[in-house]
């Protein structure tokens, strides 16, 4: 959204039409991060895993990585008591404007699942088994579950405990990283380099 101006029909900045889409996508950000933080650890949903970012992620699914943009513009738009108050101030209806391509857009490309689905690359974190299944809303109200499907143990997570062993998960991933790089830069720093002295010159 560039250029902003009052329309002579709308709310703040925004035409009617435009502050439609800001609910919707307010509203659809509240049950599509719990997903997004979930997404990329099942069968179906996209499988990559981002090696590195500009904010130091490392072997994060890009659902996730969405998941946090959205919660970031979210919480920046709680400056304002409500949305008409947002979209009244030139910076606020660029912020709310971001926020409703950044749903819009994970929404399309990760569309919520309406059925359970098997969690990869990540154990109970009680009987440490691959044996976590995901489980769809299945009412607006209703959270997210990942449950342990092993009848000695099931295990039931919420989207705050997903969210605390996938970081387990990132800084397990940061350490390894770094420690790859500790070993090339030792390898390269023990390689033979000819003295000053060995070197003929004219010869």
């Amino acid at each position: 959204m560039t250029g902003l101006t009052h329309p002579e029909d709308g709310i703040g900045y925004y035409t009617f039409d435009q502050f439609t889409r800001l609910q919707r996508a307010v509203n659809t950000a509240r049950s599509l991060v719990p997903w997004l933080r979930v997404a990329g650890y099942i069968r179906g949903a996209q499988s990559e895993r981002v090696t590195s970012s500009r904010d130091g992620h490392i072997g994060l699914p890009p659902t996730w990585l969405a998941a946090e943009e959205i919660n970031r513009l979210l919480a920046e738009l709680n400056r304002w008591a409500e949305l008409e108050d947002a979209v009244n101030d030139e910076f606020g209806a660029w912020l709310a404007w971001e926020l409703v391509r950044e749903t819009e857009t994970a929404n399309a490309r990760w569309a919520i699942e309406d059925r359970t689905h098997r969690v990869q690359h990540m154990r109970c974190g009680a009987c440490n088994a691959l044996t976590l299944r995901y489980h769809p809303p299945r009412h607006a109200e209703d959270i997210v579950i990942v449950r342990c499907t092993d009848p000695s143990c099931r295990t039931v997570m919420d989207e705050a405990m997903f969210a605390f062993a996938a970081h387990l998960i990132e800084e397990e991933n940061k350490q390894r990283e770094q420690q790859r790089l500790d070993q090339n830069r030792r390898r390269r720093g023990t390689r033979r380099t000819v003295p000053p002295n060995d070197l003929q010159v004219g010869a």
